[in-house]
């Protein structure tokens, strides 16, 4: 089962639900008239969690590209040698777009711009990564999981799609890190749709299940507006906690 803290939005959506990790408060959002199925925590990881967390996921990226963009790379971050432990924000450890190797298209064409791989194992010399990741499991069942990054260029986006339950599972857990974007959640409903725009900020974890994976089309938009805050697109990187299937290999 789902911790009852961590999933059960709709009777807390007035009130502030914060638990404290280390100097980290997290927030419970309102889940946005959306039931059990969704929910959005903000402060889950401070601004050093959330760089200990970019940086292991870009470097296992980083690792699936060619020699020429490595190479690249190396060339480019020997001219910033000792400045990446002085970022003042986490968005200061990508790199220009141009040094990755964004994909143009996803095969499904629900992704545009992006980098992405499965993750079985982390790197080892990150003291604190083994404690980051662990702080994710109170938001999911106990049962074995699998970890997906996806990096979009400050260009890229998601398309509206719905998941496959068969390929994806039944619940998704999601830490956003590096530029705000906004989710949009929209479902048809009689003559009417229904939308939902929320901005995924920095260090936020996001949680769907059941009817908000496979009857609302979900999209992570390039740019917007939502309540009077404009989001100018920017990198993203996603890492992605879902239950195992055993027929997508990490």
């Amino acid at each position: 089962m789902f911790p009852p803290s961590a999933l059960r939005p709709s009777c807390l959506c007035r009130d502030i639900f914060r638990t404290r990790w280390g100097s980290a408060v997290a927030t419970l959002s309102s889940n946005h008239g959306l039931g059990d199925d969704f929910a959005l925590y903000l402060n889950v990881f401070d601004e050093e969690e959330q760089k200990i967390l970019l940086a292991a996921s870009l470097r296992k990226l980083d690792r699936t590209e060619d020699r020429h963009h490595r190479k690249r790379r190396k060339i480019f971050e020997a001219t910033r040698a000792g400045k990446l432990s002085e970022c003042l924000d986490v968005n200061g450890l990508f790199l220009p777009d141009r040094y990755y190797d964004f994909q143009k298209g996803h095969y499904d064409g629900v992704i545009k711009n992006y980098r992405e791989t499965h993750v079985s194992t982390w790197p080892e010399d990150q003291p604190r990564l083994s404690e980051l990741l662990d702080r994710l499991r109170r938001f999911h069942p106990e049962e074995p999981i699998q970890y997906h990054v996806l990096h979009l260029a400050s260009d890229g986006e998601i398309h509206p799609h719905v998941d496959h339950l068969g390929a994806f599972g039944s619940w998704i857990v999601g830490v956003s890190l590096g530029a705000d974007r906004i989710l949009r959640l929209e479902k048809e409903i009689s003559d009417r749709t229904l939308v939902h725009n929320m901005i995924l900020p920095s260090g936020s974890v996001y949680v769907q299940k059941d009817s908000i994976r496979y009857e609302w089309r979900h999209s992570i938009l390039h740019s917007g507006s939502v309540n009077g805050d404009e989001i100018k697109g920017g990198q993203r990187l996603s890492i992605m906690v879902r239950n195992r299937q055993p027929t997508l290999s990490s």
